[in-house]
């Protein structure tokens, strides 16, 4: 009877739900679902807890919410790795989060051949500082393994109180070793652009080709970017080289802000295009603004390369405003938003679902795809590590053996600008009365 009880609380909870979105939604494209498969699906699910508590050998692990909040963690994981569900403790730090008051590693984390890897340690934070390096394993936080987590439950162990250290254990894959770290958690706000600069004379041969790179998109990336651009202008660069790999992603609005630094205002940078007929297609266009860079354009990209990072080298790439170079990026283009469940249900829990994915001006999908570039230029797993320990002050050993670094994709691009200026010199002169 009480397995009954509870199908009806279900089923009865179930048909409120529906209620109130047919009220909200009024056109869906949901598939028809039977009122006798909804029962057989709550009755399972019900009948498969009850039977946990009559027979599981540890009875304090059988608690309603616990198993409940369990079932739920694997429907939302299931979906896809974004998506999570948020039960009160999880749905505060998220609110935090988006309040901007939490501490972590300003590390990028997901999952590769299940086991939490950093994908990317976002430069002059905490992690980078310690000398986490893209594709190292962590195998324990806190003497905790991350064989069983969730990314979510990993994140969340990351994140913490600004100040307190976190005990990490790293597998490095390319030197087969594993590193003990203490990293201490800080509220990350570092620069987001770094070594904005004039390619050497001796590579460029002397064209004034400017270099700027750009570690992630925060609230101050768009003003960071006209500071930089001026401080070119005034060194007298006539072309540009936009480095985003290894570049995250970040804040999409700060993506548009960037192009809109490339493009007239009102025009299209990105779209977001959901399921829902109601939920329609959003349009992101550029703002007007005084700046507008005019230099021929290399944007340089890798598999580390995501999200609004995607969204700017896709953008560029559509309108014809720059030459992509390197690798595909990594194709990290879908939306979550974080839904509240009913409170009168229960207080204070959610879900992250993903309800959208973002597309290119020309309707190009980023998520699962990626950028594909113009001009193919690789690195090494050995010449990547190169280059970011020889940026890391955490890694000592490792910078003195690398003096000197092969960045093919560089070169490239300054050979390709090079060669645009000289051709665009000859055309000019022959034209010239």
């Amino acid at each position: 009877m009480r397995v009954l009880a509870w199908v009806v609380g279900v089923l009865a909870i179930s048909v409120s739900v529906q209620l109130c979105k047919a009220a909200e939604v009024t056109k869906t494209n949901l598939p028809a679902q039977s009122e006798e498969g909804r029962y057989r699906s709550a009755l399972l699910f019900a009948s498969v807890v009850e039977l946990i508590r009559d027979e599981y050998l540890e009875l304090e692990k059988t608690d309603y919410d616990k198993m409940t909040y369990a079932a739920l963690r694997g429907l939302l994981s299931s979906l896809d790795p974004h998506s999570q569900f948020l039960d009160p403790e999880h749905y505060k730090m998220i609110r935090t989060e988006t309040e901007g008051q939490f501490g972590g590693l300003g590390i990028s984390v997901g999952m590769m051949e299940n086991q939490l890897t950093v994908n990317v340690p976002i430069e002059g934070g905490p992690g980078f500082r310690a000398g986490l390096l893209p594709g190292d394993r962590i195998i324990k936080i806190e003497g905790k393994g991350t064989q069983k987590l969730t990314l979510g439950e990993s994140i969340r162990l990351l994140r913490g109180r600004p100040g307190v250290p976190v005990q990490l254990t790293i597998y490095r894959p390319g030197d087969g070793k594993t590193i003990e770290l203490s990293v201490v958690r800080e509220m990350i706000q570092v620069p987001t652009l770094q070594d904005t600069k004039l390619v050497s004379g001796v590579s460029s041969q002397g064209e004034k080709i400017g270099y700027l790179r750009i570690t992630q998109f925060g609230e101050k990336t768009a003003t960071e970017f006209d500071s930089a651009i001026g401080q070119l202008e005034k060194e007298g660069a006539t072309a540009l080289i936009l480095d985003l790999r290894d570049n995250p992603g970040g804040l999409v609005d700060a993506a548009v802000e960037v192009v809109s630094r490339f493009v007239p205002g009102g025009t299209l940078v990105v779209a977001t295009e959901g399921r829902k007929a109601g939920a329609g297609r959003q349009e992101y266009l550029s703002r007007a603004v005084k700046l507008r860079v005019r230099w021929p354009t290399i944007v340089l990209v890798n598999g580390n390369t995501a999200s609004a990072a995607e969204i700017v080298a896709g953008a560029l790439q559509d309108l014809g405003l720059a030459v992509i170079m390197g690798e595909t990026t990594f194709g990290k283009g879908s939306v979550q938003t974080v839904q509240r469940v009913d409170p009168s249900v229960i207080p204070d829990v959610g879900v992250r679902l993903t309800t959208a994915h973002y597309t290119t001006p020309s309707r190009r999908k980023i998520h699962g795809v990626g950028i594909e570039p113009d001009v193919i230029a690789r690195l090494t797993r050995s010449e990547e590590q190169a280059i970011f320990q020889k940026r890391s002050p955490g890694l000592k050993k490792a910078n003195e053996e690398v003096l000197e670094v092969n960045d093919e994709p560089l070169d490239r691009a300054i050979d390709l600008l090079r060669g645009w200026k000289v051709v665009k010199r000859r055309v000019t002169h022959e034209r010239s009365p």
